[in-house]
């Protein structure tokens, strides 16, 4: 094909999932979108963790996890729902930026937009936050990118289609992808060089 695929494995909205599970286990039900809302109505920028922190890929105890993170590396301990599901979504946010940044460089080129696929895009917040801490624009969709994904591909190994460019045409005409525009920036270019010093101490 001529191309070369650049791959950046970051550990994602496991971190969000399996802290819903705790407080499920603690007797706290609440749905994705009852979180993205705690999460709106926490201060911004209080606290941070690497999301990929070894102690975050175990099933468990995250948001006790997260407390003794932001303890250890002598930051504000959130103690709410929404404060730590905040810090959770901030940190992806951010840590999507380390990563784009580390292609640009790579790549020495600049990219003005980010596409976002699969079930992580229907958290609006996280989408918002990726476009505020990248300063760039966010293109979301669509969600069910994987299977649509194993479509194209057994359409084109089929003849059902050309290729590889004709299938992201049907497919890009065949959802209607949300946009977001960078917003904050300010705001989140100081947080980001707060980020970095627990990133690099890591």
């Amino acid at each position: 094909m001529g191309t070369a695929t650049f791959m950046k494995n970051i550990v994602g909205l496991w971190i969000i999932q399996e802290s819903r599970r705790q407080w499920q286990r603690e007797g706290m039900q609440y749905s994705f979108s009852e979180l993205e809302a705690l999460a709106r109505e926490a201060a911004p920028f209080q606290c941070f963790i690497d999301p990929d922190a070894p102690e975050f890929t175990p099933q468990g105890n995250l948001p006790q996890r997260i407390q003794e993170y932001c303890r250890r590396t002598h930051q504000p301990v959130p103690q709410t729902v929404g404060e730590i599901v905040r810090c959770i979504n901030e940190s992806l946010a951010l840590k999507y930026r380390y990563a784009f940044e580390q292609i640009q460089d790579c790549t020495e080129q600049i990219y003005d937009t980010i596409h976002m696929v699969g079930g992580g895009i229907q958290s609006q917040l996280l989408c918002q936050m990726t476009a505020n801490s990248c300063h760039c624009n966010v293109i979301a969709g669509p969600i069910e990118a994987t299977i649509l994904g194993n479509i194209a591909s057994q359409l084109i190994a089929a003849k059902g289609i050309q290729d590889i460019r004709h299938a992201r045409d049907v497919i890009a005409k065949s959802q209607e992808p949300i946009h977001y525009a960078p917003q904050e920036t300010d705001s989140w270019n100081a947080a980001f060089q707060v980020f970095k010093q627990y990133i690099d101490e890591e």
